[in-house]
């Protein structure tokens, strides 16, 4: 089985910046986001990991035909001067400890080089690694074939080494 590195296009690492919003900050039941409007028209993308993962609608709707274990919460991500407002979802899939003797990391904690180890992924849809000090999604062949077939805006797969 091949297996892809889900992230945010790079084109669009500022595409929207959003206010109060940290890796650590406590997620609710619902959460209302605010959009950071500094000169720019802001890019609603359809997948956002910086600084915390969030998906569209349309793309949560998508994930959930594949993997009914991912959970969601609810962000209405609102523009104050554009007065628009879109229903966005924290994800969190589950995280699984299948990293490989193979994987590279530098000194700073950046992974330049990810390996899996195919008998610990066991066929597994959406995860994140564990075991990196970034944060890694890992989407299955189906998923990531399903992505690139729609419209989707920002997201950039990359293919994982399995060993």
């Amino acid at each position: 089985m091949y297996y892809f590195r889900l992230q945010q296009d790079k084109r669009f690492i500022d595409g929207l910046r959003l206010e109060q919003v940290s890796r650590d900050m406590e997620i609710k039941e619902r959460n209302i986001v605010f959009v950071k409007e500094d000169g720019d028209k802001p890019v609603y993308l359809d997948f956002i990991d910086h600084p915390r993962r969030l998906v569209s609608d349309r793309l949560k709707a998508l994930l959930e035909k594949y993997d009914d274990r991912l959970r969601f919460q609810s962000a209405i991500v609102t523009g104050r001067s554009t007065q628009r407002q879109d229903i966005y979802w924290f994800m969190e899939p589950g995280e699984l400890d299948c990293l490989s003797g193979k994987t590279q990391v530098d000194a700073g904690g950046t992974c330049r080089r990810l390996v899996l180890e195919a008998p610990k992924v066991r066929r597994e849809r959406i995860f994140r690694v564990a075991g990196l000090q970034e944060d890694v999604l890992i989407v299955r062949l189906d998923i990531a074939e399903s992505l690139l077939r729609r419209t989707f805006t920002g997201l950039h797969l990359t293919p994982v080494e399995l060993d």
